[in-house]
């Protein structure tokens, strides 16, 4: 089991590989390997998705995915 956080300045759904895997701002579990993440709709957010490769992580340490802004700017 691998650990990531996607870090956005708003509460929002992550999704992983396109399922629902929880909440932006804490620490979620995903298997090791390429994982695709996005936050859903409405897409008001850039990029679209990421992929990343997530492996060698720990429920400290997890993979920190901070790509996503807001489409206007940084809120």
């Amino acid at each position: 089991m691998e650990y990531v956080k996607v870090s956005y300045p708003m509460n929002r759904n992550v999704r992983i590989d396109g399922q629902v895997a929880g909440m932006t701002n804490d620490t979620l579990t995903v298997e090791r390997g390429h994982h695709m993440f996005d936050l859903g709709d409405p897409q008001d957010y850039q990029p679209a998705a990421v992929e990343k490769n997530v492996q060698h992580t720990t429920s400290v340490n997890p993979l920190l995915v901070d790509d996503f802004h807001p489409s206007g700017g940084v809120a």
